[in-house]
């Protein structure tokens, strides 16, 4: 949320409090009061309100491996949401199967490369705004993350 949502917030020491106390509040009353549907529902709220931030980045953005980034960021927050969901509502019959693909599994593999894939969009749009020359660069020629190369008067 910070990330998304830091360019443009006026008052610059208020986003960083808010969300480091509203983090702590969260995690507090839930480890109190396991609330395992709540939960879930609070995780939907948050990828939803990043969804029209992420949208407003990749209409503005032209490079093309940035937009295949955010189009792998929302492909893998399916693909994740639908392993999960298929796991919880088919659970008794998967279960009985020969080999168990292990949905929750995979529901936190697609998850964890959501958050990056997001992550490195931000970053290299970010790095845009700001005029730092970013362009994609492959790790071990599969995993892409932005390479900036700031002006020397910065």
């Amino acid at each position: 949320m910070y990330i998304l949502y830091s360019p443009d917030w006026h008052y610059r020491s208020t986003m960083p409090i808010f969300l480091f106390f509203y983090g702590a509040a969260f995690a507090v009353v839930h480890s109190f009061v396991r609330f395992d549907i709540g939960f879930k529902v609070h995780y939907v709220i948050l990828c939803l309100l990043c969804i029209p931030r992420m949208y407003k980045y990749y209409i503005y953005t032209a490079d093309v491996c940035a937009k295949w980034i955010a189009k792998l960021y929302v492909a893998t927050l399916l693909l994740g949401s639908l392993f999960w969901l298929c796991d919880r509502v088919f659970c008794k019959e998967i279960s009985q199967w020969p080999i168990n693909p292990q949905g929750h599994a995979l529901w936190h593999v697609f998850m964890g490369l959501n958050s990056y894939f997001a992550n490195t969009f931000l970053m290299f749009c970010r790095a845009q705004q700001r005029g730092w020359s970013p362009k994609f660069v492959r790790l071990f020629g599969v995993l892409p993350y932005v390479k900036i190369e700031k002006p020397k008067s910065q």
